[in-house]
């Protein structure tokens, strides 16, 4: 891995052989009517650079879908390409600046977050909870490589495992380890040992078929281990969510491996807005009741989400859709005055040097202080270096 191991080392890296990237944006904030103060809305399909996304009200109800830098109309904030022959190595994160020109839109804050993966929720009317679509059975076959069939259209470059009952898997893999998918359509993938192979299209060979009952599950493609990860619910559609107030709850793996885990009750489950408008974090808002934001509360003592079992609105929204996504909180900067630039050193400041993984999908979150026109711009600089 290519963390720096001191400051000497770091500006040796950074500074004398140039191992840095800079990346600019402009971001426009994209509901079709103006934020509430304390509402927190993702940027993700905002006008500007990079362009708007195309994925998260998309793809199959409820089926977990990954997403790289890489995904196509992801949309998101190119930060300079991978560094890692395996394509498991990292950059860190070291500056960023940001600003506004537009009316009344400070004081906010944007927060920096890596996008792992989406549940889509297109079932917004069942008011019990509904499970998550994270595994297949699957086939192998021979097509110049092992080639897996299976039920549901995998993500390309899915990170998965693969267990077997009743024989064993086909020759080249093996239970307990990661693999990458080489999607090839919408039911059949090819298999790579790493990222970098799957994106060089380097796959593992047929040899046989395996016997008995193959199962492939979806993993996150970056923090598997789901320390750190949160989860946040939003309208990830050009149309308001309808009416309906319901609380937001989930059922989840946590980072220790504990299963059957569930968002807190007490005081109050997370409490979605009614009519919520595109891009809004469904239970950030005034204050009262189920407002609070941006990430949904996890049980007592849960270190992060390692995956989504069941997803739940107690109460019908009477249409639309929502996205529930995995999030890595990577920085924020602090926006308080209208065009001047606010300038973040992540060196210091805390988390200091977060990890910007190969691959990672990093898009930005805006918290309103006060109420944001629709269209108001954000203009921002990254800055990441790197030690590999």
């Amino acid at each position: 891995m290519s963390g720096f191991t001191s400051h000497d080392n770091f500006v040796a890296k950074v500074s004398g052989e140039q191992r840095r990237w800079i990346q600019s944006g402009s971001k426009q904030f994209n509901p079709t009517a103006a934020a509430v103060a304390n509402e927190w809305h993702t940027l993700f399909r905002g006008g500007g650079y990079p362009q708007a996304d195309a994925i998260f009200d998309a793809g199959t109800n409820l089926q977990f879908q990954s997403v790289f830098d890489v995904t196509t109309n992801a949309g998101c904030i190119y930060h300079g390409g991978n560094v890692g022959v395996n394509g498991d190595d990292f950059k860190t994160l070291i500056a960023g600046i940001a600003n506004t020109a537009a009316a009344t839109v400070v004081p906010g804050s944007l927060l920096l977050v890596d996008v792992l993966g989406f549940h889509r929720v297109t079932t917004v009317t069942t008011t019990t909870e509904q499970a998550t679509v994270n595994s297949n059975t699957f086939t192998a076959s021979s097509s110049t490589g092992l080639l897996l069939t299976y039920a549901n259209d995998w993500s390309n470059y899915q990170k998965v495992r693969f267990t077997n009952s009743g024989g064993a898997l086909p020759t080249g893999l093996s239970a307990g380890t990661d693999y990458w998918l080489v999607r090839q359509s919408a039911t059949t993938a090819k298999v790579a040992t790493s990222y970098a192979n799957a994106l060089a299209g380097t796959v593992v060979a047929y040899t046989d078929a395996g016997t008995g009952t193959h199962t492939l599950t979806c993993r996150l493609p970056r923090y598997s281990d789901g320390a750190g990860v949160q989860a946040i619910f939003f309208n990830p559609s050009s149309t308001a969510l309808g009416a309906g107030t319901p609380g937001l709850a989930l059922n989840y793996t946590n980072s220790a491996g504990t299963a059957s885990r569930a968002t807190p009750t007490t005081p109050s489950l997370p409490i979605g807005k009614t009519a919520a408008t595109n891009s809004h974090v469904l239970y950030s808002g005034a204050t009262g009741a189920g407002k609070m934001g941006p990430f949904m509360p996890l049980q007592a003592a849960d270190a992060g989400i390692q995956s989504i079992q069941g997803i739940r609105n107690n109460a019908t929204y009477t249409s639309g859709s929502y996205t529930v996504a995995y999030v890595k909180q990577l920085g924020r900067i602090p926006l308080n005055v209208l065009g001047q630039d606010t300038a973040m050193d992540f060196t210091t400041t805390f988390p200091s040097f977060p990890p910007v993984y190969d691959g990672a999908a990093l898009y930005l979150l805006w918290k309103s202080g006060v109420a944001t026109p629709a269209n108001s711009a954000f203009d921002f600089d990254f800055i990441f270096g790197w030690n590999a």
